[in-house]
This record gives structure tokens, C-alpha cells and sequence, in this order.
């Protein structure tokens, strides 16, 4: 009888294969992007930008969106809201002296030039000095 161990054959041994590994791994490594993408918080409403050839703005402050749609009506931060109400939240930005806030206006292309007018008359005269329009690269 012959003891496990013991003599002539030697018994093969274990590999570990890096490669089907590897391949496992950026699968889970694309598989977690593509999880990490779809649970991102989109902050915006879909509107059509007018073309600009100026350069985007590096902000360094916190940005308050305006948005105009094509029918006039405004969104302040994508909820809608009214000239009167508008001006409430602005007041409320503006109560809190430690942080600068910049107005970002977001107006689709064939929205009316004086409703974007009047929303800077308003940011203006309350005291921001940073409002800006948003438009898209010419290029």
C-alpha cells in the first residue's frame, strides 16, 4: 500500500491564471462607472443654447441657474417660479453674507430678449455682481 506523498509521481500543482483575473476586474471596473454615471444628478433643464464665440467662465463661486424656456416661463434652480418669487429667493442668497453666489441665466435661443433683460435689471439691482449668460461654443 502506498502512503499519500510517498514515491514516484509527483501530483500537479495549482495555478493561479492572472489573466482571466484581470479581465474580471475591468469588468467590474467598467460595470461600477457605468452605475457611478446613471446615479449623477443632472442639474439642468433642456433648453436650446444660443452660439458664442466668447471663451466659458472659470467660476470660483457658488452658482445660482436662472432658466428661461422658450414659452417664458422662469425656473430658479430647475423649480418654477414667478418675478415676485424669484426676487424672494434672491433676497434669501443674499442674506447670507458668507458666501458669493454668481447667477448663471440659462434662456433658450427663442425665448424673449426683454424676460432675460428683466431678470438681470432684477439680479443687478439687488446686488449681485456676478451674472452671466450661459450660451454654447460656436465651435
Amino acid at each position: 500500500m502506498r502512503l499519500f506523498g510517498e514515491g514516484g509521481e509527483e501530483s500537479p500543482k495549482a495555478r493561479i491564471e492572472l489573466i482571466p483575473m484581470i479581465d474580471i476586474m475591468f469588468f467590474l471596473m467598467v460595470v461600477f462607472i457605468f452605475i457611478s454615471m446613471s446615479l449623477i444628478k443632472l442639474n439642468g433643464v433642456t433648453v436650446a443654447l444660443p452660439k458664442s464665440a466668447a471663451h466659458p467662465l472659470e467660476l470660483k463661486q457658488k452658482m445660482v441657474n436662472i432658466t428661461i424656456t422658450e414659452a417664458g416661463k422662469i425656473l430658479f434652480e430647475n423649480a418654477p417660479v414667478n418675478r415676485a418669487g424669484l426676487k424672494d429667493r434672491l433676497s434669501a442668497l443674499l442674506s447670507d453674507k458668507s458666501v458669493k453666489y454668481a447667477v448663471i441665466v440659462t434662456g433658450d435661443k427663442d425665448s424673449k430678449l426683454q424676460r432675460l433683460v428683466d431678470i438681470m435689471d432684477l439680479c443687478n439691482s439687488m446686488g449681485f455682481s456676478n451674472v452671466s449668460i450661459r450660451s454654447e461654443d460656436l465651435h
